[in-house]
């Protein structure tokens, strides 16, 4: 295909009808749980998004709540540490010692993410050790459902996550030679060993599904649409890359060879190594994208749409070396990955339309172009349109299309008026000049006045954040470990929302 040649297509996107909506990650929901779950609470959220006209729900993750690991995850076990302790209490499963036993060793460690995430692997190990006892007749029958429908992944997710445990987590490539190779005889003898772990890790994953299902249909049944972020990259340590390691640079040993990445940018100053290994995209080509198909098709049984983040990198992306990696970012040069069949393999198979384009940190005109020829969504992020070079796509909030959905600010970047008060003044005159036509100069109303000015616009859907809309100066590094209280959702703060929801 002749990008460069191409004609654009009509700017037409039907994937959103002047919609809104609200980025939240399941962690950040209160509780008394040590993080968020996917519980009572999402439901609550759920409504508050239907009371205030909301239709769309963006979340960050399902599968990992380390910040760093956002950037390359992976796309099939979800995070057993989002499993619902009060939904598990009344299906019986978790019993009253159990919980105070949890209560009590959670409250001096209740400000330590890790420490409370480990606590809560804890216990829910025991409650899948338990599982077969206490569940009822109706739990049992539905895990045995869940099992056949999934058996294509799921206990190879299990064994991947039992042989880490038995490894002493260590990553797979440190693992015996026959298992960091992924040979078939030893895998199934490894199964057959560590059959009693992969019955538990199923569990887990079983009651994750199940929890979700609840959330996903309240979700429904309200009429409000939930989007999942999924990077390009997977991780290095993952079950994706274990089992298919000739679809990436990774050598006899399983060591990384070569990674994506970000050089240093005005949107990312300091640059970014994704943790992943880079593709062979002449190789993943070559298997009909089979790898791409299946990850799609899992994510898109769990939500209503995917934000592919990264998805520049799917035409040319930025390569490292992975063997020097404090000299990598200065060693980086540019590659071309892969093209536009992979998508529009997915689509042939898949009959779905339900994929946004995430170029957070940059584009390009190949990029844009495939976009418009797929009449794909795009995702823009307000302070990152400022920030971006002339060498990159500049779209300001005013050229706003319909295949637009436009974010105040994003869990990549600093709240609104966090980014506002550090990096305003490094823009060049024009974005300086744009940014007062939507901010304003008073600095107690740039979240009001960028809402209304998105609100005006002629995005497809517009999203927000809760920290964008309770006007917290808050930084990047903060996003995932944010927890709000249902107090600060005041009178102000659902108007606030309101207002966005009527374009």
């Amino acid at each position: 295909m002749d990008w460069e040649g191409s004609r654009y297509v009509d700017d037409r996107c039907s994937l959103f009808q002047r919609e809104s909506g609200v980025l939240l990650d399941i962690p950040s929901f209160p509780g008394g749980y040590g993080i968020g779950e996917i519980g009572p609470h999402a439901l609550k959220f759920l409504r508050l998004l239907r009371d205030t006209g909301q239709t769309l729900w963006h979340i960050v993750s399902l599968r990992t709540s380390e910040p760093e690991r956002l950037f390359a995850g992976t796309s099939y076990g979800w995070n057993a540490a989002l499993i619902s302790f009060e939904w598990l209490c009344d299906d019986g499963l978790l019993a009253p010692e159990e919980l105070a036993y949890f209560k009590e060793k959670l409250e001096p460690i209740n400000h330590d993410r890790a420490a409370v995430i480990a606590l809560r692997l804890q216990v829910l190990g025991e409650v899948a050790k338990n599982f077969d006892k206490r569940a009822s007749t109706e739990l049992l029958s539905a895990f045995l459902k869940f099992r056949k429908y999934n058996h294509l992944w799921l206990d190879k997710f299990s064994l991947f996550q039992a042989l880490g445990e038995e490894f002493g987590g260590q990553p797979w490539y440190r693992w015996p030679d026959r298992l960091c190779s992924f040979d078939r005889l030893a895998v199934e003898m490894a199964k057959k060993q560590l059959c009693d772990k992969i019955h538990c890790k199923n569990i887990l994953q079983f009651l994750l599904a199940r929890h979700w299902e609840r959330v996903r249909s309240e979700a429904s049944y309200l009429g409000i649409r939930v989007i999942l972020s999924i990077p390009v990259y997977v991780a290095h340590d993952s079950y994706e890359v274990w089992a298919n390691q000739s679809l990436f640079f990774v050598d006899g040993e399983g060591a990384m060879t070569a990674t994506g990445g970000i050089r240093p940018s005005p949107i990312m100053p300091g640059g970014k190594l994704f943790c992943g290994p880079q593709y062979r995209w002449n190789r993943v080509k070559e298997e009909q994208y089979k790898f791409w198909v299946n990850r799609f098709r899992r994510e898109l049984q769990v939500v209503n749409i995917v934000c592919l983040e990264h998805f520049h990198t799917l035409f040319e992306c930025d390569e490292f070396p992975a063997d020097e990696p404090e000299i990598a970012l200065e060693s980086g040069h540019l590659v071309p990955t892969g093209d536009r069949g992979l998508l529009d393999r997915v689509r042939e198979i898949l009959r779905t339309q339900n994929i946004i384009a995430g170029d957070v940190f940059g584009s390009n005109l190949k990029m844009e172009r495939a976009i418009r020829q797929l009449e794909m969504a795009s995702a823009v992020v307000m302070p990152f349109c400022f920030s971006r070079e002339k060498a990159t796509t500049q779209v300001f909030p005013k050229d706003y299309t319909q295949r637009h959905i436009a974010y105040t600010s994003h869990y990549f970047s600093d709240s609104l008026l966090q980014w506002l008060q550090k990096f305003s003044e490094r823009l060049s005159t024009e974005s300086r000049s744009e940014l007062q036509r939507c901010f304003g100069t008073d600095l107690n109303r740039v979240n009001r006045n960028a809402l209304q000015h998105l609100r005006g616009s002629g995005a497809g859907a517009v999203m927000t954040t809760l920290p964008d809309i309770l006007e917290l100066a808050q930084r990047r590094e903060e996003f995932l470990l944010w927890r709000f209280d249902w107090e600060r959702i005041d009178d102000v703060a659902k108007t606030r929302l309101l207002q966005l929801s009527q374009r």
